[in-house]
């Protein structure tokens, strides 16, 4: 998708929020959720092709495979995180946004688990001679 039309999706959902929180304010949490999902599913078509493209250059370098999936959804995990937390910021939940917080951290360290023991294995090794 365009950059121009995400950009005009952000610009009108931060309008229409802002014409319903004056009208009627327990609504317009929804139009902040409705404007986001539209702007996340009109850009998630364009996830296969950066998948693809990682997994080209990955098979060009000669890197390990399970290495850069472990990666991706690391950072899917820290995307979709963010997204959460911004989303309960901006809504005055604090509180839960900083509870979103720590469970994306805490699924990305669990994920991360397996090249972290990896790597302290390959550490030891090199210590040991």
């Amino acid at each position: 998708m365009d950059i121009v039309k995400v950009a005009f999706l952000g610009i009108i959902t931060a309008l229409l929020y802002t014409l319903v929180r004056n009208v009627k304010p327990e609504m317009a949490p929804l139009v902040i959720l409705g404007g986001c999902g539209v702007l996340l599913a009109s850009v998630s078509g364009k996830l296969t092709e950066i998948t693809d493209g990682v997994g080209n250059m990955t098979e060009l370098a000669g890197l390990d495979s399970e290495n850069v999936k472990i990666l991706l959804k690391a950072l899917g995990i820290c995307v979709v995180t963010q997204f959460a937390a911004d989303i309960c910021y901006d809504n005055s939940c604090s509180s839960v946004a900083a509870a979103v917080e720590l469970s994306g951290r805490a699924g990305a360290l669990i994920l991360a688990l397996p090249m972290l023991k990896t790597l302290a294995s390959l550490g030891i090794g090199l210590i040991n001679g």
